[in-house]
């Protein structure tokens, strides 16, 4: 007992010496590195804990303003930050500013509902991160609100928010070009000054509703010759996105919901491209090494047809493939088409739309088996909006297509299964064509991230148990190598 007594108090002195030395004897560079992981109104607290403390938080190197750090209280409410009006959050920044050394900022980000009445403020921030040299600068001026531009540019809405923020030339000055690596800017305008170099080091660029021009869109990516990033969205200008210039580093696209979109043209190394919009040519001046595409198309268009007949032929090297498209006519399916001989992953998100009566037919997907020889894993998330009911003997007998020996897919995964005939159909053919398949999932549920909500669990109200009973009575019973998972 008195061994354990002993041993307890020399663990808890060693504890406290412990603690001593990590309070006390840091170098005050390191405890300025420590206390940039924290956000900003947490680091400044600090001063009040000592007198040696009181300006270690002024080296802080990530400063990230917005209505959490800036907030009047410490603690979340129920309700959020709450908000904070303009002149709130430009004195508290500006407190933050004066009291900073201005030394070695590396990230600096400014998220609040901003105009360009508001000019002379954010210039002086921005000022600010070019003296510093900051490596990583964000303007997001709508206040981190992402999801009202997306409705807003869905409905055909433009909100006067006032004249938007002018963002001053010397942030495209040459001083600055050798730091920046990373810089977004979110409902501000931008107009490039005839004498701009680029940003040497600049690896990602967003651009979020701003106010530029196609001539601007191209002066930038083919004056940044590191650049690995590039997102675009909701900028109500552009009318093409056209990079002429190789860029070696390019890697990864982002177009989302620019509604004046009419053509992309690239040459470069992309291996990512990203695209939400109408459906608008895509052109590759090169051939090109894109490994993974995602595609949402906001119009009604047959995936089936886009892949077949619409689809770029210069993707020798397609992976992996996220289609996302709503469709209400059939289409005739073309006697050749383009073959993807390396697409491994396919994933359809197909929002089938009718009336009273639906005019597509799933069934024409069982096509994929024969433009996708060397596919892997499928998936086809499914939501038939429309009045069918699940299939019984008196719709008549199943059709079958002709046997197609897909000798790769392994995996298939089907969501939305409410049992209608050509669901069925669609099943039976893939579990029957696929020799070396290992598993097949059949879901009743909607699984398409971005229907309405309340009308998906309508439908799942409705089809949920129809749907169930359909796929174990005719795809289980079928399968003679216990790989359905209904």
């Amino acid at each position: 007992m008195k061994r354990n007594s002993k041993k307890h108090l020399c663990g808890a002195i060693t504890k406290r010496t412990v603690r001593k030395v990590l309070l006390s004897n840091l170098p005050t560079d390191i405890l300025s590195q420590i206390l940039s992981w924290l956000p900003i109104n947490d680091a400044v607290r600090t001063s009040i804990l000592s007198r040696e403390w009181k300006y270690v938080w002024r080296g802080h190197t990530n400063l990230t303003f917005d209505s959490a750090t800036m907030r009047k209280q410490y603690f979340k409410a129920s309700f959020g930050y709450g908000f904070i009006n303009a002149t709130e959050f430009i004195s508290r920044v500006d407190t933050v500013l004066r009291q900073h050394s201005g030394v070695e900022i590396k990230h600096m980000e400014v998220k609040h509902m901003l105009h360009n009445k508001h000019a002379n403020h954010v210039d002086r921030w921005i000022n600010v991160a070019i003296a510093s040299k900051t490596k990583e600068l964000i303007i997001d001026l709508n206040g981190g609100f992402k999801l009202s531009l997306s409705r807003d540019i869905s409905r055909g809405i433009y909100r006067d928010k006032g004249e938007p923020y002018n963002i001053p030339p010397q942030l495209f000055s040459a001083d600055n070009g050798p730091y920046l690596q990373r810089l977004e800017l979110t409902s501000v305008s931008l107009h490039l000054p005839a004498d701009f170099k680029g940003f040497l080091n600049l690896k990602k660029l967003t651009l979020v509703d701003v106010s530029i021009t196609d001539e601007d869109v191209q002066c930038m990516l083919s004056r940044c010759n590191l650049l690995e990033f590039f997102e675009i969205a909701y900028c109500r200008m552009v009318t093409s996105i056209r990079m002429p210039k190789p860029l070696n580093q390019f890697k990864h696209l982002l177009v989302d919901k620019c509604p004046l979109l009419q053509v992309i043209e690239l040459n470069c190394s992309l291996t990512v491209l990203e695209y939400t919009g109408t459906v608008v040519p895509l052109i590759f001046t090169s051939t090109c090494r894109l490994k993974n595409i995602l595609i949402k198309f906001m119009t009604c268009h047959a995936a089936l047809d886009y892949m077949v007949t619409g689809f770029p032929s210069t993707l020798p090297s397609l992976e992996t493939l996220t289609l996302h498209c709503a469709q209400r006519e059939r289409i005739i399916l073309p006697g050749k088409t383009f073959i993807f001989t390396h697409l491994r992953h396919l994933r359809l998100e197909l929002v089938l739309l009718g009336n009273k009566k639906r005019h597509t037919d799933v069934l024409d997907y069982a096509y994929l088996l024969e433009v996708a020889p060397f596919m892997e894993k499928l998936e086809l998330l499914m939501w038939l909006c429309c009045q069918r009911r699940p299939y019984c003997k008196e719709d008549g007998e199943l059709r079958s297509r002709p046997p197609h020996h897909h000798t790769h897919l392994k995996f298939v995964h089907i969501s939305g299964f409410f049992g209608h005939k050509d669901q069925v159909e669609l099943a039976l053919h893939i579990l029957r064509s696929s020799i070396m398949l290992e598993k097949m999932e059949i879901n009743p549920r909607v699984e398409i991230a971005d229907c309405d909500e309340s009308e998906k669990q309508f439908y799942e109200r409705e089809q949920y148990v129809d749907g169930h009973r359909v796929a174990t009575e005719y795809v289980c019973k079928a399968d003679h190598r216990n790989v359905v998972d209904a």
